[in-house]
């Protein structure tokens, strides 16, 4: 009796494992689900600025955007046709016109803009006092943008050819004033937006560079601006 009950006990002992192992491992064990794959976000392409303006100051020519930032700024001493290049950008081809110089410039070429006239000057000159080329601007408008001094040049907001005179209230300084005789219009000339020279050991003027404007008193209103416009020279 006791091998016969020590043999049952070994068999449901056996028996009991047999099971549990057969439990434990019940069928193969799930493998996880691939992820799909990703697709890869695209890189959004930059929205290219728009121009909104034109902006001239004693030192540059700059192409502003709608917040008043500048796209493009350009000076008067590096190559004229990297600046006719960079203003085309925006403003379209300008008409070119051979200028014949006069007494205080030389020979050169007038590349035009609507209203906005460039000046490229034969030979070129050299920094800090002698520029490559000139603005004129003679009206509201540099082909398809308007054009005005830059913001704090002459007023807050700069002045533009069109506006009152007796808008120009920051840093201005009347250089000129002559009377026709035979009309009584008188001619004036202001200087804005000044910016200082280095100063040199052969003289003794306070050199400068800005902005001209030119107005006549039979209408009050600003006929025309240049720059950069020097206080010494012929």
């Amino acid at each position: 009796m006791r091998n016969r009950h020590s043999f049952a006990i070994v068999v449901m002992f056996g028996a009991a494992i047999t099971l549990t192992g057969c439990i434990a491992g019940w069928g193969p064990a799930a493998s996880p689900a691939p992820s799909p794959p990703t697709a890869a976000t695209p890189t959004p392409t930059p929205t290219p600025p728009v121009a909104a303006s034109v902006a001239i100051s004693a030192e540059t020519i700059a192409v502003l955007d709608a917040g008043g930032a500048p796209i493009v700024s350009l000076d008067y001493f590096q190559p004229t046709a990297d600046v006719v290049a960079g203003l085309s950008q925006y403003l379209g081809a300008p008409v070119d016109t051979p200028n014949p110089g006069a007494i205080e410039s030389p020979p050169g070429v007038d590349r035009v803009w609507g209203d906005l006239r460039l000046f490229d000057t034969d030979p070129p000159g050299a920094a800090p006092e002698e520029p490559n080329h000139f603005v004129f601007v003679e009206g509201p408008s540099a082909g398809s943008l308007p054009v005005a001094t830059a913001p704090g040049i002459g007023s807050s907001t700069g002045v533009r050819v069109g506006d009152p005179v007796t808008s120009m209230i920051i840093g201005v300084e009347l250089s000129a004033s002559s009377t026709d005789p035979a009309t009584g219009v008188t001619t004036e000339v202001h200087r804005i937006g000044i910016v200082p020279l280095p100063p040199r050991a052969d003289s003794v003027i306070e050199r400068n560079l800005a902005v001209m404007v030119v107005s006549h008193s039979d209408t009050g209103l600003i006929d025309r601006l240049v720059a950069p416009s020097a206080n010494y020279g012929v």
